[in-house]
């Protein structure tokens, strides 16, 4: 059934994703916290449904963009479901969602580097992205790697290029260092922090995060066993350029998760978008719609009745 609904885009897929996205956060949120009532919880399970829907739109619009047709809706479902494994609630914090944000437009930035012939304006554009990210955590330096992956790729040597290239990284340290003159010092109290290693702990670590690791890294072995095909990558070269972006951020968000970097609370941040986007991706390269249905109803009900049992709200201790 799930997968008759979401077989295209459309105001019924819409519809039951944001639907699904309620119960999915109105949930975990219940199970974290179970002596809560619903009023007292409205405004952060708004706000967690509000960034779930905006990522997915984001996502959507996109992929309409890069593929330029209607394509399978299976990925309106990822980031609700995958939400369900998610340790906790987002912790929102303003910098954290635009650097989500920014990320995401980082894709769709990356893929236009790659197939088109203006690439001067997109590496300039890029480059201010990572600038621009790196000036609230430094490890966002790391994200150059995929620019150095197109010079080398595309052979660019010009210095047209290479100016595009190397002028945010000297421009936006100093815009931000001119307004932090000009501004109230409160307001960049997060830019450049030193880089802080908070090394994730197995023995302290939660069941929900332990869950969450291993999400993770059944998405890398996805990006390994999933990786487009030959005819794919001729079809629609985009989304495998996209799908490569995406390979690295995940990647990062593992490797900013287990080392915590700059964050303990939020160290799982980053990898909650493409812990969503390989979900998709492996329901979406599942060819049987009757196997879809049954893979993703097993996920959803082995998460709920683990939340479930990790909480106490579900017992399975038989009477005597």
């Amino acid at each position: 059934m799930i997968v008759k609904i979401f077989k295209t885009n459309g105001l019924i897929s819409y519809l039951t994703s944001i639907f699904f996205v309620f119960l999915s956060v109105s949930f975990s949120f219940f199970c974290n916290n179970a002596d809560s009532s619903f009023q007292n919880a409205w405004s952060s399970i708004t706000i967690n449904m509000f960034l779930i829907v905006s990522y997915s739109l984001i996502f959507t619009l996109q992929k309409i963009q890069i593929k330029g047709r209607k394509f399978d809706g299976i990925h309106l479902i990822a980031f609700p479901t995958i939400f369900l494994f998610f340790p906790n609630l987002f912790l929102i914090k303003t910098i954290l969602i635009l650097q989500t944000i920014l990320l995401i437009y980082g894709q769709f930035i990356f893929i236009k580097i790659l197939h088109s012939k203006n690439t001067g304006k997109w590496i300039f554009d890029l480059s201010i992205i990572i600038s621009l990210l790196a000036q609230f955590n430094l490890i966002f330096y790391v994200f150059y790697f995929l620019l150095l992956f197109i010079f080398f790729k595309r052979g660019l040597k010009d210095a047209k290029n290479l100016l595009a290239l190397l002028l945010p990284v000297f421009m936006m340290p100093f815009i931000f260092n001119s307004l932090s003159v000009v501004l109230p010092p409160k307001t960049f109290a997060f830019v450049n922090p030193p880089i802080q290693i908070n090394l994730l702990d197995p023995l302290t670590q939660s069941n929900e995060e332990t869950v969450w690791l291993f999400t993770l890294l059944i998405s890398v072995l996805i990006c390994l066993v999933q990786k487009p095909r030959v005819y794919l990558k001729l079809s629609y070269p985009e989304l495998f350029s996209g799908f490569s972006y995406m390979t690295f951020w995940l990647l990062f968000g593992l490797f900013y998760g287990l080392f915590g970097l700059n964050t303990i609370e939020n160290r799982w941040f980053f990898s909650f978008i493409p812990g969503a986007y390989f979900f998709g991706s492996f329901l979406e390269n599942i060819k049987s719609d009757a196997m879809k249905n049954t893979v993703f109803s097993l996920l959803l009900l082995s998460i709920i009745v683990f939340k479930l049992l990790n909480h106490g709200i579900l017992s399975l201790e038989l009477p005597i």
